[in-house]
């Protein structure tokens, strides 16, 4: 099978030299108009596509955006990530997407290897973030944090008020009656959680309610590890009416472990999940869930990344965006 289209195959057909192929696609003035309209019309009818990683070698930049999320096979990131890649493909670039599994060593490995590719600019979801004494400031590219702050020098971040989703969420259950209430949490070091929890239990305090200790757990990310987290809590004695679940993924593995064990959805316990992923609307029964903008978020920091990059740009938005989030009430 033949490759692409070449430089030296327009050359060939056109009867003229590689270089006068080059300046007539480059529309340059020092090649007569009949010329260069044939040359272009011989492009054309080949098929012939610009070699960009050659252009970016000679101009010594990389129109392409490293994305580094922490799992690439969350759904939670399928919003955001569709939002980067509109955003860039209309000025040009490509997406190099990368994932550090929640691993601060190896999303340094990660920024290490989309630097040696010499792309334009990085948008980072830092990885377990509280923890992490990496200096983003160190990166020698332009870089904006998203969905979760820098705990060391950013100059840039895009988040969701996490604190302000636990504070919808404690609402919601006080305004049902509901009283004894219950947080399943993530038990990585990152700020997501931790800020849902404390939205969550200072509006339950603010509302006259309690969070008792036995009511807060926490489990890895996936469905299967709440499920499994689940089950024992129910074995040990789980006595909540309301319980807020970190992800939705998380949630869905929630309400597996709750029908398998006969507790009712919501009659006996209700469940609230976060992010309102695609998949929340049609499970059943339909998750409640506190929604994040995925897609505005990937697209409007891609945006901002790229007014950074291109000269002559200035970004309209603030250095720190923080997006409010909205609690999307189905049926549990």
């Amino acid at each position: 099978m033949k490759g692409y289209i070449t430089l030296r195959d327009i050359a060939e057909k056109a009867g003229v030299s590689v270089n006068s192929v080059s300046r007539a696609l480059k529309d340059r003035d020092d090649i007569g108009d009949e010329t260069k309209a044939r040359i272009k019309a011989i492009a054309a009818d080949l098929g012939y596509i610009p070699h960009a990683a050659a252009s970016n070698l000679r101009s010594g930049t990389s129109k392409s955006i490293g994305v580094i999320v922490t799992h690439i096979d969350n759904a939670f990131f399928s919003g955001i990530l569709q939002g980067v890649t509109d955003c860039v493909s209309e000025r040009g670039y490509t997406v190099l997407i990368l994932s550090s599994n929640e691993e601060i060593e190896v999303e340094r490995r990660a920024i290490t290897l989309l630097s040696s590719y010499r792309v334009s600019g990085m948008l980072v979801v830092p990885a377990s973030n509280l923890k992490s004494r990496f200096d983003y400031a160190s990166i020698q590219t332009p870089h904006i944090a998203i969905v979760r702050p820098c705990r060391i020098h950013s100059d840039v971040h895009f988040i969701l008020d996490s604190h302000r989703s636990g504070e919808l969420v404690a609402d919601r259950f006080a305004s049902m009656g509901r009283k004894r209430l219950a947080y399943l949490g993530f038990d990585m070091p990152v700020s997501c959680t931790t800020e849902r929890l404390k939205g969550f239990a200072e509006r339950i305090r603010k509302r006259g309610l309690a969070l008792d200790a036995r009511r807060v757990r926490a489990c890895g990310s996936t469905a299967e590890d709440a499920f499994a987290a689940m089950v024992r809590w129910i074995d040990e004695g789980f006595d909540a009416d309301a319980l807020f679940v970190c992800n939705d993924a998380m949630a869905f593995g929630v309400l597996r472990a709750l029908a398998d064990k006969g507790i009712r959805v919501p009659k006996d316990v209700s469940v609230v999940g976060h992010d309102d992923i695609e998949v929340a609307q049609s499970f059943i029964p339909r998750l409640t869930t506190v929604l994040v903008p995925k897609y505005r978020l990937g697209y409007e920091s891609a945006r901002a990344l790229l007014d950074i990059i291109e000269p002559g740009r200035e970004s309209h938005l603030p250095q720190h965006v923080v997006y409010d989030p909205e609690l999307v009430v189905r049926e549990t």
